[in-house]
């Protein structure tokens, strides 16, 4: 059974309301969607309109988007090494007190009642745990720190690594005011745009029944008919931190969207080789031919990826 294929971006969206609008001008009085538009109350004007200032906060929310990956990025960057020191003094200390080993949380960190560290997963609490074992390290003399040693071996120098967290501090405030804003701009969009896309399907349904002996002359009016044997579904995947994860049996004319907060890059086939399409947060992939195998890399080492991709069902 054949079956209507909605875009799932708004770029695509907004491209098909065109589309519908070009064939219904061009057919005049002999368009069969007139009378559907009036029982309807959909004014394709009205639509255009709202699609003209819906779009108007779509390159806003990209340029955000883009802007808050860029802080992320930078913010990634400078905790980079400042954690490195924090988990490495963390296991080092825990050596030093295993008779005691709850004298780390006056250091910062948490640790079980079984002996394990645990580190907490939002970056706000990862900065808070560094400050305060800043703030402990800076209680010792070089002579009385149990850490000496170790920062020594290590070349660690605990001052550099405090301005290098101050630096992040400020990317993650920024990173966090731009994807408010981003979050932002797609509610607006949304509501200016949402009963334009409810009125997309409406037409889409009523051509479908309308041309049901021929539903590819949908086509003329820029919809998509999928009349594979089976119905592609939603698939959501995540990746850990530096993982990669390959996908297969994607739908052609599918589309992969980037629902997480970092960005991803995408390689086709099975490999990482050449050089990866970047898809930032909220930004979406089509799918053609001869991406039915694609790599997704999360190049970030402290989030989670998560995209959402149409797969065979």
């Amino acid at each position: 059974m054949a079956r209507l294929q909605i875009p799932e971006d708004f770029t695509s969206q907004f491209t098909l309301l065109t589309d519908v609008v070009a064939q219904n001008t061009a057919l005049g009085a002999a368009s069969p969607i007139t009378a559907y538009l009036t029982q309807m109350d959909i004014d394709l004007a009205d639509d255009v309109s709202a699609g003209n200032d819906a779009q108007t906060h779509e390159i806003s929310r990209a340029l955000l988007s883009k802007q808050s990956e860029n802080y992320r990025q930078l913010r990634d960057n400078a905790f980079k090494k400042p954690w490195q020191i924090l988990t490495g003094s963390a296991q080092f200390l825990k050596q030093f007190y295993k008779n005691n080993m709850k004298e780390l949380g006056n250091w910062g960190f948490t640790i079980t009642d079984g002996g394990k560290l645990n580190y907490p997963a939002a970056i706000t609490d990862r900065i808070a745990v560094f400050t305060t074992f800043a703030q402990k390290v800076h209680t010792f003399t070089p002579t009385t720190n149990p850490l000496a040693p170790y920062f020594v071996q290590q070349e660690i120098d605990v001052t550099k690594a405090v301005t290098l967290v101050q630096q992040a501090t400020v990317s993650n405030t920024s990173f966090t005011n731009a994807a408010n804003q981003s979050e932002n701009e797609t509610e607006l969009r949304n509501q200016l745009w949402l009963p334009v896309l409810e009125h997309l399907k409406d037409i889409g349904g009523f051509l479908m029944k309308l041309y049901s002996n021929n539903p590819k002359a949908l086509g003329n009016w820029g919809f998509v008919v999928d009349d594979s044997p089976q119905k592609p579904k939603l698939r959501t995947t995540k990746i850990k931190p530096g993982a990669t994860a390959v996908l297969n049996g994607l739908t052609i004319g599918g589309t992969l969207t980037n629902i997480g907060a970092g960005e991803v890059h995408l390689c086709r086939g099975k490999a990482t080789v050449g050089n990866p399409t970047i898809i930032h947060a909220g930004e979406q992939f089509g799918i053609v031919k001869g991406h039915s195998t694609i790599t997704i890399v999360n190049p970030s080492t402290l989030a989670e990826a998560k995209i959402t991709v149409l797969t065979a069902a």
